[in-house]
């Protein structure tokens, strides 16, 4: 029996390092590579295939997004149904979601099912036929979404602004409307899905707790398939902002949404970790300082935080929030006075140390378990970034000094070009 004495506080332990597993990249065909990384203690398996199939590649606006959710709609030989059911069987199902960069289609299953389940995942990957009927029903349902979407003031303020912020023919600023959805064909659909999914594999990830052998039935897997991996440049993407005060009127609005950002910097930046730090003090977690004044001490809103959002063709830093509109004004001027706070004062030692150790804690429980290493790991592979990394995270949050927050807020946070949209009632 242990005993356990409630009264002594645990002894609290400073990070000083973490270290991130190692993985094998194996090439099976033509520069096509699958990344394999073991960990956790469950034989279950994640294994992600990632298309050169996001947004920035689309010829149509809403054109990537339907192609990926009508890849589990039904192959030439099983309707959607059959296949959900062939791999409920073995208590495994698949994923897939388009993103602002690439295509992502993930199988889950026990490694004991692989040889099963990876057949019939591969089938609705490589012979997918996008059903007329099915993608009727999935355009009535995202016209029905995008008609509530539309009266929503968040949804309105979040696509203003990346319109303003990336300008209205960046890709990342791509929202389908109405007649987008209209005119998506099937035709449109296989033709992306032929250029970008069957030439357009990135490459391959499997995570989780599995054996030699598994890889090699992957391997011989992928090997054996149609797919192909074209390098295609997907062009130059210039970036529009414009700067100033955005308003859009909602006269039947008791609430106003709230958005201020700028362009920012990626995540090969060298400023980028640093940044992200910072941006946790200003407003990254519960205990940030937008928080503290503007919800604890004023109560002008429920909740409000700031976020810096890397893409690989542009990156964007904004604060947003919800706020009754008696109290916009006098919301959006406490956000503009602690950046102009946090730009003049240096940052106590106290409120350093605190955001560090709760930034390091919840670093570390985000590499907890073989699928959230697999996320990080995707971040090192697409943004070519070197395997040490996370390793390096810890050494560069602890050396981080006050006065170089301080430098970075006046460098990154100068409202000068800023993008300020508001939606609501004037």
């Amino acid at each position: 029996m242990i005993d356990l004495n409630r009264k002594t506080i645990p002894a609290f332990h400073t990070i000083e390092k973490l270290s991130f597993p190692e993985y094998q990249k194996i090439e099976i065909k033509n520069q096509l590579f699958l990344y394999a990384l073991k960990a956790g203690t469950q034989a279950v398996i994640r294994l992600d295939f990632i298309f050169e199939a996001g947004l920035i590649h689309q010829l149509q606006t809403a054109q990537a997004s339907f192609t990926s959710s009508m890849l589990s709609e039904g192959t030439q030989t099983k309707s959607a149904l059959a296949l959900a059911e062939a791999l409920d069987y073995y208590g495994s199902y698949f994923q897939t979601r388009a993103n602002a960069d690439d295509a992502v289609a993930t199988l889950y299953c026990l490694e004991k099912h692989l040889s099963n389940c990876l057949p019939i995942f591969m089938e609705a990957l490589t012979q997918s036929v996008f059903p007329e009927k099915e993608l009727d029903i999935q355009k009535k349902n995202s016209l029905s979404k995008l008609l509530v979407n539309e009266k929503k003031n968040s949804y309105l303020c979040k696509k203003n602004y990346y319109q303003k912020i990336y300008g209205e023919q960046h890709p990342y600023a791509a929202f389908g409307s109405k007649e987008d959805i209209q005119q998506l064909s099937k035709d449109k659909l296989i033709s992306f899905y032929e250029s970008n999914y069957m030439r357009g594999l990135k490459y391959v990830m499997v995570s989780g707790q599995f054996k030699e052998n598994s890889i090699h039935i992957i391997a011989q897997e992928i090997k054996a398939s149609v797919f192909e991996r074209q390098v295609n440049a997907t062009g130059h993407f210039t970036i529009q902002s414009t700067p100033g005060q955005h308003f859009i009127e909602k006269s039947d609005s008791v609430q106003s949404a709230l958005r201020i950002g700028k362009i920012s910097i990626g995540r090969n930046h060298v400023d980028f970790r640093k940044l992200q730090f910072l941006n946790l003090i200003f407003g990254g977690y519960f205990g940030s300082r937008l928080m503290k004044n503007i919800r604890e001490d004023k109560g002008l809103t429920y909740g409000i935080y700031s976020v810096l959002e890397p893409n690989l063709h542009g990156a964007s830093w904004y604060i947003d929030t919800d706020i009754n509109t008696k109290n916009r004004t006098e919301g959006i001027t406490e956000i503009y006075n602690e950046i102009k706070k946090i730009q003049s004062d240096p940052i106590p030692q106290s409120e350093l140390e605190t955001a560090k150790n709760y930034y390091l804690g919840s670093f570390l429980k985000s590499l907890d378990g073989p699928f959230s290493l697999a996320d990080r790991l995707k971040i090192i592979i697409d943004n070519t970034l070197a395997d040490t990394y996370y390793p390096e995270f810890v050494s560069i949050l602890n050396s981080t000094s006050s006065k170089e927050l301080q430098e970075l807020a006046v460098k990154y946070f100068d409202t000068e070009n800023i993008v300020e949209v508001v939606v609501g009632k004037k």
